[in-house]
């Protein structure tokens, strides 16, 4: 039972009640009501009352707690909102059916697109097939250029005169011949043999004052300097040098300068060791390389000027020694002469003291 209506059927039970107590004596003197006193009257009047007054203020309460719980159902702006929202729900609900059917739709189109990727995938790899198969024929071609520049040790394709090329052949040859030699004494027969096939058209080169890339003069002075024939090879070379269009062998990863000073200080060395001059090679190497001012290494530069300052201090002319060591560990403070220089300074400076 709800409150409210507990509440009425107490209110009806007092009026009742109230109304019981009002009624006149029965007549009849059957079940008489006691008599009561005036006080006694006005006490279960005031009760009435305020039992009365109690059931209407709750009344009131009661209707005035249901008009606003009624007025809350039909004016609450939640409510409004709630609509609103349910609205909104079905407008979504119809976008996604919308969206479904356009994925539907989609599938049909991701289908044929999925079968052209395939169609394509298939066409590229036909493709990259024939990039591999051209990129094999490539290595075959430059293996085979690669093994011909062995040979030559040119990197340009110089066009000479028929003389050159049938030279260049006979190079080549050559070359063949000492790459199946494995020992490097036994291919110096070989480059001799070679050099005599050579000699007369780089001879010819040299002395009719001809100037193109002759990569076969070049190979010629190799040789020469291999069989240390420095006698002809440092003349050559010098003149190879000079015309400052040759490049060495692409084998060889120095120029042509840097490659005589090498094959010249290792010579001189050898001769110093065995007490022998290296006159007048190295000299006319040491004049070359301040008048051509050849561009060399600090390195290469200086040790060639220690290796020369050796020999003339052997040969007694200190003060030239003195300078050739100076000039080397003002290039190359590691030059290896420094105890020398030293050595010749205070023998010079005495010189010069008695004098």
């Amino acid at each position: 039972m709800s409150l409210i209506k507990k509440r009425r059927l107490e209110r009806i039970a007092l009026i009742n009640a109230q109304n019981q107590a009002a009624k006149p004596a029965n007549k009849s003197g059957k079940d008489e009501a006691p008599v009561l006193s005036k006080v006694q009257q006005k006490l279960m009047n005031k009760k009435a009352e305020k039992a009365k007054a109690k059931a209407e203020a709750e009344k009131a309460e009661t209707e005035k707690a249901e008009a606003e719980k009624a007025k809350a159902e039909t004016e609450n702006p939640e409510s409004e909102k709630l609509d609103d929202l349910e609205s909104q729900v079905d407008g979504v609900e119809g976008s996604i059916d919308e969206l479904k059917t356009d994925v539907e739709s989609q599938g049909v189109k991701t289908d044929e697109l999925a079968g052209t990727v395939d169609e394509l995938s298939d066409d590229l790899g036909s493709v990259k097939s024939d990039i591999s198969d051209l990129d094999d024929r490539m290595d075959w071609v430059e293996n085979d250029i690669e093994k011909i520049k062995e040979k030559l040790g040119d990197e340009n394709e110089y066009i000479g005169n028929p003389e050159l090329e049938t030279h260049k052949a006979i190079l080549a040859a050559s070359i063949d011949e000492m790459l199946n030699v494995e020992d490097i004494e036994d291919r110096k027969a070989y480059k001799a043999e070679a050099i005599v096939k050579l000699e007369a058209f780089v001879n010819g080169y040299v002395q009719g004052a001809a100037k193109y890339p002759n990569i076969v003069a070049v190979w010629f002075m190799i040789w020469l300097f291999d069989l240390g024939d420095i006698a002809r090879a440092l003349p050559l070379a010098l003149h190879l040098a000079k015309q400052k269009i040759h490049n060495m062998p692409t084998r060889f990863s120095s120029s042509i300068e840097t490659f005589i000073c090498d094959q010249m200080y290792d010579w001189a060395k050898a001769k110093l060791e065995a007490n022998k001059s290296a006159g007048p090679y190295l000299d006319d190497l040491i004049k070359t390389i301040e008048s051509e001012k050849w561009k060399l290494s600090d390195i290469v530069h200086g040790k060639m000027y220690a290796m020369h300052g050796k020999h003339l201090e052997v040969l007694g002319e200190e003060e030239a020694a003195l300078s050739a060591f100076e000039k080397a560990m003002s290039l190359n403070s590691a030059a290896g002469v420094k105890k020398k220089m030293e050595k010749l300074q205070a023998s010079v400076a005495k010189k010069v003291k008695e004098s």
